[in-house]
């Protein structure tokens, strides 16, 4: 236990500190130690306070000079929760906290920067450029202590790899030791979590049990008679609405809770829906929301206003938010350490348990998969950190701020790289080839010595990126037809979109005609062999641990071997999948059914990342084979591809045969080939040329082919594939396939089982007969409401109408020979008018003049028709006549014409000059 003056003690207790908890007394000797320590406990345990009580102490007592601390955490509302608490523990030792991140006013800069506190709490970002402040350089001189807090956060991302180097230029900054402490609730894996606070792993884990004080259960609402009226009242599925019945119940009983959903879109739906039919005090929380509407739901809850927080993960971390006396998980947490990060948001108190509930959907996956995760997390099971080594734009990034900073010589940048972790084994090949991409793009010069000076664009580069994903923008779906708005696509999502491909949204199938700006125009569809629509996979992967699990799940409920109580619908299907003949599937079987010759579903436990390395070997090596284009879809347990050509069975024997005997290294190389293919890696392309400094930050730009093939095959492009390698595949699963069993079986129909599957991803109702006249009714009344200016070329009366309300005839003189033309078009009036008059008109004017006399043409035996069709984009004076001439064939055919002129103009306008 730490010798202390009894002053300090005397101050400690005031604050309510009587005794240390668990964590604390393991902790805090350690830190006075002088050892880098790690400290893993339940949120609520004061792990915070047993990272700084002793750092506080030797400030205390000791007074060194200012900034000696710097506290680093994930968030800005992080920062802000700690703010606080920090500040009210220093003030009680006359100990300055202060908080900088990217929020502070020009006030609480300056005021940092002439009044230097003690510990400062910053974000990655911030200290990014903090780094490079000459004022904070002088002050880091002084720095014996970095703390980090959420480490688990840090570990497999680009920023937290970042800040390990960060660190490292802080190293040679500071004139002492500088002491590492990291904190964490929960870690997938320690070593690493080690080895990133010291190279060698020379740190000590101070760490208690956190798993056995949880418990967590699996509820199952049953829907029956008693919710459909109210389902056909609400128009909501009697699933959902047993779901939602289930919620209400937990609330009134057990307020205030957390429900965790993992998207934005639940946790909108979840708060409209319990607000709205139960008259809950319910609000969401994602990171949609503005930063001020966070905070006011977290004080609400705090402050006992509302009754729950329907939350995505940003609510995970350790954001004081108060009493919380459970926490629900709606649908499965798809990982077992989110599971745990959820849960352990009640309970906080040392001594309390923490107590969850998941509410799967009535999805079979769902459901088991969520059990799966519930058995592993109580046998100790945590998935491992996806780690990226020697990623080349952070390197890059990091280069270009150790040139800011004042190293000219390569090797010494070289030196602080290798002195993290993540670039122990970074070469100087890979020195060189950062060196002249950053050259090329005027980020840094290369002296004729060998030494590194700042480029032109070198500030506004390092200043204006960061390894934090920009925030994702929207785009805007909208029926060209009908100008109705279908919904939204994030910008990853439409990155892999181009023109005709299908999509499903709002369970309709949609085919884009033209993507402009932040809209998106689309037409119904139906779907074409061959063709798999693009849907919304869940983000948050599956590792294979769990899919295995599940697929043993299955095996024992097909031989009466599962024992415990599990929906009767599951039971029936895998029953029924049992009995047509279909084989049994087990976790150490690759099941193939090929179904009618061109769709094949794969059913193999590999996981969210190894179904989808799996789907794109075998989808390239099919394309390689056949010399065609497959297209293929994966979740967790499934694989679906689908080809324009015939896929046989022995055309997927074949590709096994090629997967069996090819060494790994090519296979490896297959599957980079078919990533470049993909429509992830355009995305991830897109995201790195910013990320590398190949264009200005702020500006727009649009991933066409021509850009892809200038950095596709350059690190540029390398880089998006080995980062898509760690976080979307697996490529540890390649050396399992070649142990496994396969089973190819050719089947009229896909088994009760993969229908499953195929419902998920093709979950969309087609184009029905009685659509189209709807769709023709809406697009009608756009047009009729459009306004025109009408003008008579007998006469010159003129006026504004809408379509709808023209009339047949001039109101002043009778004539029948109306034209016209947009409301604001003064010119073509002029025009009319001036020949009415005799009066001389230019080349342009007369060319102008007999457009206007070809659309009166046709309004004596076509009438409103002829406005109608003139109003639509794509439609004027030269193509009018044949579109018009399509009422012959019905004002069915005539409107759909129109349609078609509409979406032709739409997919050609942006070429136009």
């Amino acid at each position: 236990m730490i010798n202390v003056t009894n002053e300090f003690l005397v101050r400690l207790k005031k604050l309510g500190y009587e005794d240390l908890t668990p964590i604390q007394k393991v902790a805090i000797p350690k830190i006075v130690s002088g050892k880098h320590t790690l400290i893993i406990a339940p949120t609520g345990f004061g792990k915070t306070e047993a990272a700084v009580l002793p750092i506080f102490y030797s400030v205390f007592k000791n007074k060194p000079p200012k900034i000696s601390t710097l506290y680093i955490t994930p968030l800005r509302a992080l920062n802000r929760d700690l703010e606080g608490r920090l500040k009210k523990l220093g003030d009680a030792f006359n100990i300055n906290v202060s908080v900088r991140h990217g929020d502070s006013s020009q006030k609480e800069r300056k005021e940092i920067l002439e009044n230097p506190p003690d510990m400062l709490i910053v974000t990655p970002e911030t200290l990014l450029y903090l780094i490079l402040n000459d004022v904070f350089r002088r002050y880091f001189e002084n720095l014996k202590w970095i703390v980090i807090d959420e480490l688990q956060e840090m570990l497999d991302e680009k920023r937290g790899i970042e800040l390990s180097v960060l660190i490292q230029r802080l190293k040679r900054i500071s004139k002492n030791r500088i002491q590492l402490i990291g904190i964490s609730a929960t870690i997938g894996n320690i070593e690493l979590a080690k080895r990133y606070l010291n190279k060698e792993g020379d740190v000590d884990v101070a760490s208690i049990d956190t798993i056995k004080s949880m418990e967590i259960s699996l509820i199952l609402p049953k829907a029956d008679e008693r919710y459909l009226d109210l389902s056909a009242k609400l128009g909501l599925r009697p699933d959902t609405i047993a779901r939602l019945e289930k919620l209400n119940e937990i609330i009134r009983d057990n307020k205030p809770i957390i429900i965790f959903t993992n998207t934005r879109e639940t946790s909108e739906f979840l708060a409209s829906q319990l607000s709205n039919i139960y008259e809950l005090k319910v609000a969401p929380h994602h990171g949609s929301l503005s930063r001020e509407v966070r905070i006011k739901t977290e004080n609400d809850f705090k402050n006992g206003n509302i009754d729950a927080i329907i939350a995505t993960s940003s609510l995970e971390l350790g954001i004081d938010i108060g009493k919380v006396n459970l926490v629900v998980q709606y649908m499965s947490p798809r990982q077992v350490i989110r599971l745990i990060q959820r849960i352990g948001r009640s309970g906080h108190k040392i001594g309390k348990t923490s107590k969850g509930y998941i509410i799967p959907s009535d999805d079979m996956f769902d459901i088991l998969e969520s059990k799966a995760i519930i058995d592993s997390l109580n046998s100790g099971f945590l998935e491992k950190p996806l780690i990226e080594e020697n990623p080349l734009d952070v390197a890059s990034h990091e280069i270009a701020g150790m040139v800011l900073e004042g190293y000219k010589d390569p090797k010494e940048i070289l030196s602080i790289l290798h002195d993290s972790f993540y670039f122990r084994t970074f070469t100087n090949e890979m020195l060189d080839n950062l060196l002249e991409i950053l050259e090329s793009a005027k980020i840094i010069k290369k002296r004729e010595d060998g030494t590194l000076a700042p480029g032109r664009r070198i500030w506004k580069y390092y200043y204006g990126t960061n390894m934090i994903p920009d925030s994702i923008r929207n785009y805007l779906v909208i029926d060209h037809s009908t100008n109705i708005k279908i919904g939204t696509l994030d910008e990853e999502f439409v990155a892999s979109l181009e023109e005709d491909s299908v999509f499903i949204l709002g369970s309709k199938l949609w085919k884009v005609i033209s993507i402009e700006n932040d809209k998106i125009y689309v037409e119904r569809t139906e779907l074409k062999t061959g063709i798999l629509p693009s849907w919304f996979g869940e983000s948050i992967p599956v590792e294979k641990e769990i899919s295995k699990k599940v697929y043993e799940y299955i095996y024992a409920i097909e031989y009466d071997k599962f024992k415990e109580e599990i929906d009767n619908n599951i039971v029936d299907t895998i029953k029924r999948h049992i009995e047509r003949g279909y084989p049994e599937l087990r976790p150490d079987l690759i099941l193939i059914e090929v179904i009618k010759n061109n769709l094949v579903i794969i059913h193999s436990p590999f996981g969210t990342r190894g179904n989808n390395t799996v789907g794109c070997i075998i989808s390239s090596l099919l394309n390689r084979e056949k010399k065609t284009k497959t297209s293929y879809r994966s979740d967790a347990y499934h694989i679906a591809i689908s080809s324009v050509i015939p896929i046989t069975k022995d055309d997927i024997e074949k590709i096994i045969s090629i997967i069996v005997s090819l060494p790994i290294n090519e296979i490896i190389e297959i599957l980079r080939e078919g990533i470049k293919e993909s429509p992830q890696f355009k995305w991830k392309l897109l995201v790195e040329i910013k990320r590398f400094g190949m264009i200005d930050p702020e500006k727009e730009i649009t991933l066409t082919s021509s850009i892809i093939k200038a950095y596709g095959d350059t690190i540029v492009g390398e880089e998006a594939i080995n980062e898509l390698i760690v976080k979307n595949y697996d490529i540890e699963i390649i050396s399992e396939l070649k142990k496994y069993t396969w089973k190819v079986v050719e089947v009229y129909e896909a088994s009760p089982i993969a229908k499953h599957f195929l419902d998920k991803i093709l979950n969309f109702t087609s184009i029905e007969d009685e659509d189209k006249p709807l769709m023709i009714e809406i697009f009608k009344k756009k047009l009729e409401n459009k306004e025109v200016k009408l003008i008579c070329l007998s006469c010159g009366w003129s006026s504004t109408y809408t379509v709808i309300n023209i009339p047949n005839k001039c109101p002043k003189c009778s004539s029948v020979f109306l034209t016209a033309c947009s409301p604001d078009d003064n010119e073509s009036l002029s025009i009319v008018r001036k020949a009415i008059k005799g009066d001389k008109l230019t080349n342009k004017e007369k060319r102008k003049l007999e457009q206007l006399k070809i659309v009166a043409s046709f309004f004596p035996d076509y009438g409103k028709y002829t406005l109608i069709a003139l109003v639509t984009n794509g439609v004027g004076p030269s193509n009018l006549g044949r579109v018009l001439s399509k009422l012959s064939e019905g004002e069915n055919e005539f409107y759909m014409s129109l349609i078609e002129e509409e979406r032709r103009f739409i997919k050609t306008r942006k070429y136009w000059h």
